[in-house]
């Protein structure tokens, strides 16, 4: 955790919520044309101004404010972890980068990363995969595994990925073994690979 940590609002990748399907935009950019017309219709340092006086940007206007800049190691953009003007924040960044005029932002920083030595262990034990919570899907996995008297473990996915358990399967065992090179020559994803890929990624960018 850094207190009183500084960047430009330009710096900004993404926020933690807003009104709008934050999942329907590939970037701040793309929120703010498809969203945010009314506030960068003109390209204007009184448009900024108008955006970075919303209340609701908390990281601009209230001292104290739970709203605070995360950035996770093996992804590498920032984030601000945001209860409300996401809209106002995104048209502000978007006039900014166009101005050419600086915006510092203040807050705490969270800086979170992957325990690599953690997920090696975790992949030198069992063979991980990814499958749908879908309720169909899921019952046929569980009776299928139980005909075939292999031994797995499961957990549920965190947040964004709710709709999905990893699935576990310990090397040690045969049977979980034959189940695993069904699942990879099904095409299903490969959690144990993902992960060291990202291992590797957040690697690099130290």
């Amino acid at each position: 955790m850094e207190q009183g940590w500084c960047c430009d609002v330009t710096d900004i990748d993404g926020f933690a919520a807003s009104k709008a399907d934050l999942w329907a935009f590939s970037s701040t950019e793309a929120m703010a044309e498809a969203r945010c017309q009314w506030l960068i219709s003109e390209i204007t340092p009184e448009r900024l101004a108008k955006s970075l006086a919303h209340s609701e940007i908390r990281i601009i206007h209230s001292p104290g404010t739970s709203d605070h800049f995360t950035r996770y190691l093996w992804d590498g953009r920032l984030w601000l972890m945001n209860d409300g003007g996401s809209h106002h924040t995104a048209a502000a960044k978007y006039l900014s980068a166009r101005l050419g005029q600086r915006v510092p932002l203040e807050g705490t920083r969270y800086t979170y990363s992957l325990n690599a030595l953690a997920i090696a262990s975790l992949r030198r034990d069992f063979e991980m995969f990814v499958i749908s919570n879908e309720d169909a899907g899921t019952q046929a996995f569980f009776e299928a595994m139980h005909a075939f008297r292999a031994t797995w473990l499961w957990h549920p996915l965190p947040r964004p990925y709710e709709g999905a358990r990893a699935v576990l399967l310990p090397r040690r065992e045969a049977r979980s073994m034959r189940v695993a090179d069904e699942l990879r020559s099904a095409g299903i994803a490969d959690l144990g690979a993902h992960l060291a890929a990202l291992c590797a990624r957040q690697q690099q960018a130290h």
